[in-house]
């Protein structure tokens, strides 16, 4: 297993990835998202890479800048598939998305998680992440 810089190439994987993340994503939908995702320096997406350099994971990291916040990264997501959960391919991602932003030169990382995701939490937990607030997401659709 390698970790790698994501490609246009892999978009079939990443959708049944980010399927089992649980957002329903397409390969379709998933290659319109990616050039966006893949532009510019200030967000990275990395991919666990079996023998067969196919993606088993991954994990978007992105830089975040705000008014009320000294700048820091974020972990937008972060998924290994169930096949190979448990085996240290999500300590290895997070690794390199905070080797990432330590070269970024921000102090920290966040990462928001949903409450029922009560797993991820000790993974976070066992990382050296600290549980520092419990929020609300509010969507509107403006179309």
């Amino acid at each position: 297993m390698k970790i790698r810089d994501a490609r246009t190439t892999d978009a079939a994987e990443l959708a049944g990835l980010t399927t089992e993340l649980g957002y329903p994503s397409t390969p379709e939908e998933i290659a319109q998202r990616l050039p966006f995702v893949l532009a510019g320096d200030d967000q990275r997406l990395l991919v666990a890479a079996d023998d067969h350099d196919r993606a088993i994971g991954w994990i978007h990291v992105a830089l975040i800048r705000t008014l009320e916040n000294d700048p820091s990264a974020q972990i937008m997501g972060l998924v290994v598939t169930a096949a190979e959960r448990s085996a240290g391919i999500g300590a290895r991602l997070l690794a390199e998305a905070e080797a990432w932003a330590r070269a970024k030169g921000v102090p920290s990382v966040r990462v928001r998680s949903n409450v029922t995701r009560e797993r991820t939490h000790g993974f976070y937990l066992r990382a050296g992440y600290t549980i520092t607030k419990t929020s609300y997401l509010f969507v509107k659709q403006i179309e």
